[in-house]
């Protein structure tokens, strides 16, 4: 994780006090908190990614933690990101533990079998034992959160949990946790009770305990607009997660819940609407993980967005505050786009929303069978276009896609190197 050095060197640069030469960590906090020497890009959600990219069995890279954060920190050190982001697959380890059937693959993360639902009544719930930390895939986890916080050059070290209603979409399907929102509020309020107390807090104490963490983040994808409405969010997501932060301030840990929570993630261009993004990100601030105000996208189709839509929001609801500009590339973009398709997007975005500071870059998970010419693409137009102060004419800033070594020739002395070599070797 970041050292206290890092930490401080970054927060002086966000306020204008440039001390030494920045590094990926330093320049990720500073590109948060104001601005740097150019725009961080701090990783991004990759697993899939990475395991194929180093060519990792999938039956051993999501078992292993010692593997799965050698892959995970050679690749993206591979294409030159300013820090690591270390996530396994953080949807499935409760459901997978309460017993949930699971589809395992030689080239992929885990999955559950939407097919065989865990809970599709209130008596299977009522019949269901609390999670044991020592089924399935938690063990590998604590070892895991461990491990995070060893590593160098992490921004975010802490632990996992799959938040509630992901957590009750994974045991039981979307449509089954929905109906329940709408139509049987008793027994959603009952699922909510038990993804709490009887799931996400044993994994929560596992990890404490065994990975000698004290901050965790809870992911929630599934509560992204518009797989839930605003109203749901505020009467279900909201609560909820303050209820988990309590406990975790009873237990002096942090526990974050609602990772990607409304996220505005509308995949019809014909269905955009300003007033719904805009309602969105006020709904998401009110559990933000950041800690500050943001702007910015996730998961969602980001490349058919106007930036001057998240320009507006910032002018007239954010007034006086700083504000974080998320530039999130979506991930289906990066892999089926060509590499000048990616630099004309991420120039338009920091022209548009970078040239105050207060942003960073990253893809909103990196398919597994992205062309790497294309990531490196979207790093060299962060690192060109978000060169501080920003050009005044980004159309004359001229962006190279780098030569890069293929992944294994690059990878030969390399600290991770033996790790990996094991791993395909069984």
């Amino acid at each position: 994780m970041a050292s206290t050095w890092e930490m401080v060197q970054g927060l002086l640069w966000a306020k204008g006090l440039h001390l030494g030469r920045l590094n990926g960590a330093s320049r990720s906090l500073a590109s948060m908190m104001g601005t740097p020497d150019v725009m961080a890009f701090p990783g991004s959600q990759m697993h899939d990614h990475c395991m194929t990219v180093a060519r990792l069995p999938a039956r051993q890279y999501y078992w292993d933690a010692e593997l799965l954060v050698a892959g995970h920190t050679a690749v993206q050190r591979w294409y030159g990101m300013d820090a690591y982001m270390i996530a396994p697959d953080g949807y499935n380890f409760e459901a997978e533990a309460l017993g949930q059937k699971m589809i395992y693959s030689d080239v992929a993360m885990p999955t559950v079998d939407v097919s065989h639902p865990l809970i599709s009544s209130p008596a299977d719930l009522a019949k269901l034992p609390p999670l044991d930390p020592s089924k399935g895939r938690v063990p590998m986890l604590v070892d895991l959160a461990w491990r995070i916080q060893q590593a160098g050059g992490t921004l975010i070290a802490g632990g996992f949990f799959c938040s509630p209603f992901s957590l009750m979409c994974q045991v039981m399907g979307y449509p089954a946790a929905i109906k329940a929102l709408r139509r049987n509020p008793a027994f959603a309020k009952d699922l909510f009770a038990f993804a709490e107390d009887q799931a996400i807090m044993p994994m929560v104490k596992a990890q404490s305990r065994g990975g000698k963490v004290k901050s965790f983040m809870g992911a929630d994808a599934w509560s992204c607009f518009p797989n839930i409405t605003i109203p749901m969010f505020r009467e279900w997501v909201v609560p909820s997660a303050k209820r988990l932060k309590a406990q975790g301030k009873d237990l002096g840990l942090t526990i974050s819940s609602g990772g990607g929570a409304m996220d505005y993630s509308e995949e019809d261009p014909a269905k955009f609407d300003k007033q719904i993004l805009f309602d969105c990100l006020d709904a998401a601030a009110e559990i933000s993980l950041l800690g500050q105000p943001a702007a910015g996208g996730g998961m969602g189709p980001t490349q058919l967005w106007d930036p001057l839509w998240l320009k507006e929001y910032i002018d007239t609801r954010c007034k006086g505050k700083g504000v974080l500009r998320v530039l999130s590339i979506n991930g289906r973009f990066v892999r089926d786009s060509r590499p000048e398709d990616i630099m004309a997007y991420v120039r338009r975005w920091i022209d548009v929303l970078g040239r105050q500071g207060h942003m960073f870059a990253m893809v909103g998970n990196i398919p597994a069978d992205t062309q790497p010419v294309n990531v490196f693409a979207a790093l060299a137009a962060v690192h060109t276009y978000g060169r501080y102060p920003i050009a005044r004419d980004l159309d004359q800033v001229e962006v190279k896609v780098p030569a890069f070594l293929p992944f294994d020739e690059w990878l030969k002395g390399q600290p991770e190197e033996e790790v990996i070599r094991r791993a395909r070797e069984r």
